[in-house]
């Protein structure tokens, strides 16, 4: 898989856990939260490479919250500059992570299985989690 889509993938589901965990409180997620923080006062002191790495990232952050707030996922605001404030799920998001699987087991819904993964660290169960999500719109129409 694509470094891109990997990250994306990473990105998106811990930005969807922040936001279960926490709703309704709207969130401030920081670029520094995802390495991404390009600061002065930071490149001042980092190597070229790593400045390089982070510019990579951030434009992969970047793109990552524009796609969720595209796809009408989350609401954000930004400075562009060091934060996403106000970051909270829209309703779309918040019935799919209110949902249960059919398949599942276990009574737990989707946003708590995302909870799980990311704690977790497992990486195939963070992407199956999040394909559902991303597909919920496909199965519904």
């Amino acid at each position: 898989m694509s470094k891109n889509i990997d990250l994306f993938t990473h990105l998106t589901s811990e930005i969807f856990a922040l936001l279960w965990e926490n709703f309704p409180v709207p969130q401030v997620i920081t670029y520094a939260k995802f390495n991404a923080d390009i600061s002065p006062d930071y490149l001042d002191k980092s190597e070229p490479t790593v400045k390089q790495s982070r510019y990579e990232i951030r434009k992969v952050v970047d793109g990552t919250f524009s796609f969720l707030m595209g796809n009408g996922y989350i609401q954000y605001e930004t400075d562009r500059m060091t934060l996403f404030r106000n970051v909270r799920l829209t309703e779309k998001s918040l019935t799919i992570l209110t949902s249960i699987p059919e398949n599942s087991g276990n009574n737990e819904t989707i946003g708590d299985n995302i909870i799980r993964a990311v704690k977790a660290g497992k990486s195939e169960n963070i992407a199956n989690t999040l394909a559902f999500i991303l597909t919920s719109d496909l199965r519904h129409s």
